[in-house]
């Protein structure tokens, strides 16, 4: 799994580079949404077997028979999923750079800004593949119910503040787009935490 959404972001980065030959856009307005167009469709690839799997090979009533209780296999997997797709993400920004004839923004700054976003992405990410697992079509749930929630919220905050860290923005100028998505990471996690119990249980 991992290794085939090392390629996608590859594929999706090559792609966008071939593109950039034939259609004269300004990199810098593009770097943005093109960084998290790829961590949004190759993070996809780790939030749809969390759940599934489990349901799948019929450990999920083993979980429930464990003495631990559902947050903590919610965060468990919370944080599992975070790593991999954390360092997905950063070899995708290493990947970028490479392809990209883009000036060096803060690094600091946006290390932090994708850190952030993939918080958010992960939590709500859990909480959806977990209500999905338990769907028919469950692969097609997934993407249909996280799309329109993840989009207007981690996704399009995240957008604009790493824009700004582009155009060349000090963390003062950042202030009001971090505060946003720490207070959607927040209700990300908190979400989980207090309907996982339901939510494993049905």
């Amino acid at each position: 799994m991992i290794n085939s959404m090392l390629i996608l972001s590859l594929m999706i980065l090559a792609s966008f580079r071939f593109i950039f030959k034939f259609i004269d856009f300004s990199e810098t307005e593009l770097a943005s949404p093109i960084l998290w167009i790829t961590f949004f469709f190759s993070g996809m690839f780790a939030l749809a077997p969390i759940y599934q799997r489990e349901v799948e090979q019929g450990t999920k009533e083993g979980l429930m028979l464990a003495p631990i209780s559902a947050s903590s296999i919610y965060f468990g997997k919370f944080l599992a999923t975070f790593i991999i797709i954390l360092g997905l993400n950063l070899f995708s920004t290493v990947v970028f750079f490479a392809f990209f004839a883009q000036p060096m923004p803060d690094m600091v700054l946006l290390l932090g800004i994708i850190v952030l976003g993939t918080i958010g992405f992960t939590a709500l990410g859990n909480l959806i593949s977990a209500i999905s697992a338990n769907l028919s079509q469950s692969q097609v749930m997934l993407p249909v119910l996280l799309i329109p929630i993840l989009l207007f919220t981690v996704i399009m905050t995240s957008v604009e503040a790493t824009f700004q860290i582009f155009d060349g923005a000090v963390l003062a100028d950042l202030s009001n787009g971090i505060k946003l998505i720490l207070a959607f990471d927040i209700i990300f996690v908190a979400s989980g935490y207090l309907m996982i119990d339901y939510i494993i249980e049905e």
